[in-house]
């Protein structure tokens, strides 16, 4: 009885016209977002009748109706779901209390002092967002921590929002890809069977290569648009909003200590809001009012956390579409298909390029899309002699770049949240998600260079015999034991 039950639990999702037709959801989702972009209308919360006529698609197209929606239940029932709410929700509380305080206007009033052109403000927002992010490791921390911090300077002094926005997300990604702290980094490595040491040693020239094309675009920019800026800031700037630059250090400090983002968020939101209070920037008002009359409630707490909810109603139909692709065996399927096309060296890395590519853009999650296709890579790797830590790279690069320009991404969507509302869309009409794809240098240019590596063999490293050897030993020994243990479970 014990099996049957097993099997009712695991029952495969299947779909008329078999496997490939799990992705014909995520092909009318993804119309759909790029429709609301070019009508200027792309913003999370319209991003919610999209994705809900394609879950819809999905529930028609399914052969068995409960399988289905129990996919999206599991799907939506990940703990990565909750840890991600809750950050942006934290996160959320964070930027308003920066906001009440006057923490941008006296970044304003900073960066006139230093008399710092505008032009140059998108260099200088990818270069801080890229130091941060190597300090800390996560590029969901770096958005969170900055997005509402430096887009609002940027734009205040007149800078292009497009441009600001981009260099945030990309830099973002800098330290999610090169830092030996980061959760990519450490598992491109352990999922390979080779050292962190290793892997960020052998991927500093593929980081580099990405920076520099970023740079040199951002000097072109700055010198094309040199003295065009058209806003004026305004003169009565209180700098007394500086003092709350204390809140993301603290938040900054913590996480660069190994403390959890939701742990540093809570601890950071406490201290901003007891120094809003004893500075005087804030009152009690502030954090929550409470219109009887009306029965509305506001402040602070309820509009961070409001402020969050058109990325969080959306990621959370996203997981549960995303949970359709699994129970379908639709990796099972892909892995399968590029298989059997890698059938040389340059062909096996392609192929492990353009699938990590292809999945991270369905899951827009990069560190559950490595440990999937983490076996899938060091198997297809190790046939062909591909050194551990090249494997690796591959897969990270494929895993922090793409994610960084889909307009239904988190790390896209995140900054939109904090900042989309305070944009004039009159004067910046392309100002969305999809407006925002071809600004995000870093990531369109790293996607390039670990495509331009796969196809050339640029930076390839091939494993000794020793190397390759002990590897195969350890593979098929794993394999023995699995179906060792495999034949004991069906006794």
């Amino acid at each position: 009885m014990a099996n049957v039950k097993t099997n009712e639990k695991e029952e495969k999702l299947e779909f008329y016209g078999g496997v490939p037709i799990l992705l014909v959801p995520f092909a009318a989702m993804f119309i759909g977002i790029l429709w609301l972009g070019f009508t200027g209308a792309a913003l999370p919360k319209a991003f919610w009748p999209m994705i809900l006529i394609g879950l819809f698609i999905g529930l028609l197209l399914a052969k068995n109706k409960k399988v289905y929606v129990d996919a999206l239940i599991q799907g939506i029932s990940q703990k990565m779901l909750a840890i991600m709410l809750l950050a942006w929700f934290l996160a959320g509380i964070m930027a308003k209390v920066l906001a009440a305080t006057g923490l941008v206007e006296g970044l304003v009033w900073g960066f006139l002092e230093i008399g710092v052109a505008i032009n140059w403000f998108p260099l200088i927002t990818f270069i801080i967002a890229a130091l941060m992010s190597m300090s800390t490791g996560t590029a969901v921390g770096t958005l969170i921590a900055i997005s509402p911090i430096l887009f609002p300077v940027g734009y205040t002094l007149g800078g292009d929002p497009l441009l600001i926005v981009g260099a945030i997300i990309g830099g973002s990604f800098v330290g999610d890809n090169l830092a030996p702290i980061s959760d990519t980094t450490i598992v491109s490595a352990y999922s390979q069977g080779t050292t962190i040491d290793k892997v960020v040693k052998s991927r500093i020239r593929y980081a580099l290569a990405a920076g520099a094309i970023t740079i040199a675009f951002y000097i072109i920019f700055a010198v094309v648009n040199a003295g065009s800026s058209t806003v004026t800031p305004p003169e009565d700037i209180n700098p007394l909003g500086l003092i709350m630059i204390l809140v993301p250090a603290l938040l900054l400090f913590l996480m660069i200590r190994g403390h959890d983002l939701v742990e540093g968020l809570l601890y950071s939101n406490v201290f901003g809001l007891f120094l809003g209070l004893i500075t005087g920037l804030i009152g009690f008002g502030d954090i929550l009012s409470v219109n009887r009359e009306q029965f509305t409630a506001g402040g602070i707490i309820i509009d961070g956390i409001m402020g969050m909810i058109g990325v969080a109603v959306f990621t959370v139909f996203l997981m549960g579409m995303i949970g359709t692709l699994h129970r379908g065996g639709f990796l099972d399927w892909l892995i399968e298909k590029a298989e059997a096309i890698a059938t040389s060296r340059r062909r096996a890395e392609v192929s492990i390029v353009f699938v990590a590519l292809f999945v991270n853009a369905l899951t827009t999650a990069g560190t559950p899309t490595m440990v999937m296709l983490g076996d899938f890579v060091r198997r297809l790797g190790h046939k062909f002699k591909i050194a551990p830590w090249r494997r690796g790279n591959l897969l990270d690069a494929c895993s922090t770049s793409i994610i960084g320009f889909l307009p239904y991404s988190v790390a896209v969507l995140i900054p939109f949240a904090f900042v989309g509302s305070m944009v004039d869309m009159s004067q910046h009409p392309n100002f969305t998600p999809v407006g925002v794809i071809p600004f995000v240098f870093y990531c369109i240019a790293l996607v390039v260079v670990i495509v331009f590596a796969a196809f050339t063999g640029w930076g390839f490293e091939e494993m000794t015999q020793e190397d390759y050897e002990a590897e195969s030993a350890e593979l098929y020994e794993h394999a023995n034991d699995d179906n060792a243990q495999n034949h004991a479970s069906s006794l």
